[in-house]
């Protein structure tokens, strides 16, 4: 037995690098509860101090699991494999915050524990008897290249499916704590990968298996259960080719899938490769989880990357499918040493959980995504880490999470029980600063390309950015040179100016006739694994290697590698190779999106019609000729012009219903400030209008005060005259009395009396 131990730890020595090794005897904590099945304690001890996971089941090997291969002849066999699915669990160490523990128990205990800023492995010591095991530190495996596509996300157009301006969007996070969801796998084994991994179909599906172990342990905080649903396995031959940069293998895969027989409804694709060295890692189309013909990923294991990092690299690729970002420069808040959207958490050991940001991107690609098939409806299992308050995650049930009770006493924000303090409206997003939403407009994600990129606004309500947003794929851009694709300027003309420096320009034609026409590194159109390089035809000559004018009359030095100079007619014709690997990609090659003549653009090596980037913006009809259409095919306006339409001036920062902008201002056509403007015109003008008003009433009323008095003084007077005539009247009554009798006896009449004073016509005047 002893020369067996020593055998065995001297084979674990030399597959773990001479790393030092540790033997433990994990002893089985009985739980005094019952009822509880699939719950498991241990107390074991990594590098001499005894720690006590706490283990919960793992659900995301199904019943109907399958296994496909193919025969030497191509023939299709599908294998149900004995694989024991009820011996996954994930769990934490106890006394070890933002600690995780992912293990299988199938035959000991197998897997990882991951503390703070470090990692140690697991495994049983052979067939000891008395339950050994082999805890072992696990190094990052550090892996070249580069998740594609690279940046914040973005993908191409159409990423994200669903309409942003949707009224139907609800907390994704809280619904997510109602129904957890799954994600169907289909993992492809390319032939590499499988003699990589051993070339034996049962150690290898082993392997897989605790990979999706790990992917899944990663996502269930957030309530997502990655399901591994079947695994596919080229032994003898691959599918399809494999060679090339990411973009086009993940095409390929795409094309693949359509054509596939394998595949299940709802199942996503993941190929799987190895190299030794490659130019990339991963490959994916941001948002696009939940589009049937976009959704799938390529992954590259290289030489001496874990598991643990690759598992790492998948959750990468399925972040940025349900639409997160890269943490880099977000201000995001990490409660582990490393989160998982960090382009450095490849590279480093330990624990990692998603951000701040990755959850709330994944908050709004639910919202923008209300019922993806790809996202399907799971029992909820309870788990041992999900919405623990002080974690530093905002978990579902909580409204923010400041971490430890040191952490939260710096916090303005957030309390201790996982809640916003009185008069705070948010804790975390780059919209909200202290405590508060930012203000409508104000800007939350700059543009990366100053042509094709399109800035983001807080919308002064939420504590999220708005999804990343570009210019239409094909809008023309760089002096009508290039156009733009995924967010960038796709333009040679550009390309050589950023190798060559300044007053570099793309070479004309009869430079790539004379270069590119050859087959070897300084002139081709890719470079295959197995064929080698690629020859140009003549209608692709543009979308091979790049070729520049040289400017200068020094040797170009700037980059390691070899460059060519040729003169052609009256150029000075350059091509540069960096010297990269024999399979790898070519970084001088046109980039995909590039001009390669009046309406063409190249594709993967070849130039199309421009009609392949499905570009359909007239800006002068759409958008008035005061803006530009984005990758939602909605007018994104130049500052002054107000959103939707470009069509009234107003808007002090242009933008569209996708940025974020305050769609109140919108709607009414008038930014605020113009608001503010218009009372004061109106205040203005009215109170200048008021005054002339005003005197005309003063003197309206004081002519009809004169106008009243005069009317009383004349009734005064018509009754006055009423009186003198009614006694004037009596008097000439008796008169003419006495007159008649004196006309009858001839006598003259008398004499007409003088009128009383103060009586009478008298006042006339």
């Amino acid at each position: 037995m002893g020369l067996l131990l020593a055998l065995l730890l001297a084979m674990l020595a030399a597959l773990h690098s001479q790393v030092p090794l540790h033997i433990t005897v994990p002893q089985r904590v009985i739980s005094n509860t019952t009822g509880e099945t699939d719950t498991l304690s241990y107390v074991l001890a990594v590098e001499g101090r005894l720690y006590t996971i706490h283990l919960k089941q793992q659900f995301f090997l199904p019943a109907d699991f399958s296994i496909y291969t193919y025969n030497e002849t191509g023939s299709l066999r599908s294998d149900s494999p004995y694989i024991k699915g009820n011996c996954y669990y994930r769990g934490y160490i106890e006394g070890v915050p933002g600690s995780a523990v992912t293990l299988s128990t199938c035959m000991g205990l197998r897997g990882l524990l991951q503390f703070h800023n470090a990692s140690y492995g697991i495994e049983p010591l052979g067939s000891s008897p008395s339950f050994q095991h082999v805890v072992y530190p696990v190094g990052s495996g550090a892996a070249d290249g580069a998740l594609l596509p690279h940046g914040h996300p973005r993908g191409r157009t159409d990423a994200l499916a669903a309409d942003s301006s949707s009224d139907t969007a609800q907390p994704a996070l809280k619904l997510l704590s109602k129904h957890r969801r799954q994600v169907l796998l289909h993992v492809i084994l390319e032939r590499s990968l499988y003699r990589h991994l051993g070339d034996d179909q049962h150690i290898v599906s082993r392997r897989v298996v605790q990979l999706i172990s790990f992917l899944d342990s990663i996502f269930s905080p957030l309530n997502v259960t990655v399901t591994l649903s079947s695994m596919e396995v080229w032994r003898s031959r691959n599918k399809f080719q494999t060679a090339g940069i990411g973009e086009v293998v993940l095409l390929r895969l795409l094309d693949w899938k359509r054509r596939s027989t394998v595949l299940q409804p709802y199942e996503v694709p993941y190929l799987l490769m190895y190299r030794d060295q490659a130019d990339f890692v991963g490959a994916t189309s941001p948002g696009t989880l939940c589009r049937s013909d976009a959704t799938g990923a390529v992954a590259v294991l290289q030489r001496a990357v874990t598991l643990e990092s690759f598992s790492v690299l998948l959750a990468q690729l399925l972040g940025r499918s349900l639409g997160m970002g890269f943490d880099d420069g977000r201000g995001c808040r990490c409660p582990t040493h490393t989160c998982v959207m960090e382009s450095a958490a490849l590279h480093i050991g330990g624990a990692k959980t998603f951000s701040s940001c990755s959850a709330a991107d994944l908050e709004q690609f639910l919202w923008q995504n209300p019922g993806c098939p790809f996202l399907r409806a799971l029992r909820v299992y309870p788990d041992p880490r999900a919405a623990i308050c002080g974690n530093g995650v905002v978990e579902h049930a909580e409204q923010c999470d400041c971490g430890s009770d040191v952490m939260c006493a710096k916090d303005a924000c957030c309390t201790t029980q996982c809640k916003l303090k009185p008069g705070s409206k948010c804790s975390l997003g780059l919209c909200c600063e202290r405590c508060q939403f930012k203000a409508p407009n104000t800007p939350c994600r700059p543009p990366t390309d100053a042509q094709c990129d399109l800035p983001e606004f807080c919308n002064g309500s939420s504590a999220s950015c708005p999804p990343d947003v570009y210019v239409q794929d094909g809008h023309s851009c760089e002096h009508g040179t290039g156009y733009c694709y995924q967010g960038h300027c796709r333009s040679a003309e550009l390309q050589c100016q950023q190798l060559y420096g300044k007053g570099a320009k793309n070479a004309p034609l009869a430079c790539y006739e004379e270069i590119n026409s050859h087959q070897d590194r300084f002139g081709n159109c890719g470079n295959q694994l197995l064929d080698g390089y690629q020859p140009c035809s003549w209608l692709n000559l543009g979308c091979g290697k790049l070729i520049c004018t040289y400017p200068k009359r020094v040797p170009f030095t700037k980059l390691k590698g070899t460059i060519i100079y040729a003169q052609v007619q009256e150029h000075l014709c350059v091509s540069f190779d960096v010297m990269h690997a024999p399979s790898g990609t070519d970084p001088l090659l046109v980039k995909d999106g590039t001009k390669c003549g009046p309406g063409k653009v190249c594709m993967n090596g070849t130039c199309h019609p421009h009609s392949i980037l499905n570009y359909d913006c007239d800006v002068q009809k759409k958008c008035h000729g005061h803006g530009v259409c984005n990758n939602k095919k909605n007018c994104h306006c130049h500052p002054g012009w107000n959103p939707p339409h470009c069509r009234m001036q107003g808007s002090a920062v242009g933008g569209s219903t996708d940025s974020g902008q305050w769609l109140r201002d919108m709607d009414s056509h008038a930014p605020k400030g113009s608001m503010k403007g218009s009372v004061k015109n109106v205040l203005l003008l009215s109170f200048c209008l008021l005054i002339p008003i005003l005197i005309c009433i003063i003197i309206l009323i004081m002519k009809w005060n004169r106008l009243v008095r005069r009317c009383v003084a004349r009734e005064m007077e018509a009754a006055d005259s009423t009186d003198e005539e009614t006694s004037s009247i009596g008097s000439h009554e008796s008169s003419g009395s006495s007159q008649s009798s004196r006309a009858g006896t001839g006598m003259e009449p008398e004499p007409k009396p003088e009128p009383e004073r103060g009586s009478g016509p008298s006042r006339e005047q």
